[in-house]
């Protein structure tokens, strides 16, 4: 589970320490949208050299869809180089139902975090099939999704029942949902308070697009004080209760000490 995963484009390989240096929870190098058709060769070749020498830890790799050509080249060459390895997740964008993750996990052979992207409304409508096959979570690509619908992206209402919809199946299948990047890195405030609606939602974490969006976006999805208080208070009140409990007067259920332990492991990580 992860903050903020910030993407760099795969056909900057000089940008890349730069970013794992940024403060993300995780980074993502983009070989699929930030990179144009022309370039995806040179990219692919770049960014499975720099990863063979890679040895450390929270480094994405988002591939082509494996609908499309490139995407199957991006397998082709993960399997055969063995970079895949020094990868600890893969973005597999438009993914239109669960067979997606599964032709990748089974092409690489290898058992790997899958972060699945929906970008379209068939993918929206098989979310809960996507995201019980996508171990690393689900991130709402809205740029994409809204474009297919003709739909305004900052619009919350527009997205609400896209982000409800992946949140929803996300918390079925206990995998974390991302949101999608806030566009105007300028607007820090639009991005403070559309992340803060995000995890009120049920988000876990955020993509950047830039470093500068790390920080409010760490700040947003990180416990305050008080929550984490509070959520202790409640753990402590349900132990010395032995199974039941009142905290503040009000009869501690099931919900309430699950979203405590949820608060608190996210701490601890």
């Amino acid at each position: 589970m992860h903050r903020s995963l910030l993407f760099v484009p795969g056909t900057r390989p000089d940008r890349f320490g730069k970013a794992v240096a940024a403060g993300a929870d995780a980074v993502i190098i983009d070989l699929e949208d930030a990179v144009l058709p022309a370039d995806k060769a040179v990219a692919r070749g770049e960014t499975l050299a720099w990863l063979g020498a890679w040895r450390g830890r929270h480094l994405g790799l988002r591939i082509n869809s494996p609908r499309t050509a490139f995407g199957c080249a991006d397998l082709a060459a993960l399997a055969a180089s063995g970079a895949t390895g020094r990868a600890d997740f893969l973005v597999v964008p438009k993914a239109e139902t669960g067979v997606d993750l599964e032709i990748v996990a089974e092409a690489l052979s290898l058992k790997i975090p899958l972060i699945a992207v929906i970008e379209s409304g068939r993918a929206l409508s098989n979310a809960h099939e996507i995201a019980a096959k996508a171990s690393g979570g689900v991130m709402f690509g809205g740029v994409d999704f809204s474009a297919s619908l003709g739909a305004d992206l900052s619009d919350w209402d527009a997205m609400l029942t896209a982000r409800a919809t992946i949140a929803a199946a996300c918390g079925a299948a206990g995998v974390p949902a991302y949101d999608v990047p806030f566009l105007d890195t300028a607007d820090t405030d639009g991005l403070a308070m559309s992340t803060r609606r995000a995890k009120a939602m049920g988000f876990s974490g955020r993509a950047c697009i830039h470093p500068g969006q790390v920080l409010p976006v760490n700040a947003a999805f990180t416990p305050t004080e008080a929550e984490i208080a509070e959520a202790r208070a409640i753990i402590a009140a349900i132990e010395a209760g032995g199974g039941v409990a009142l905290h503040k007067g009000k009869m501690i259920d099931r919900p309430v000490i699950l979203a405590a332990e949820r608060l608190l492991a996210r701490v601890r990580g």
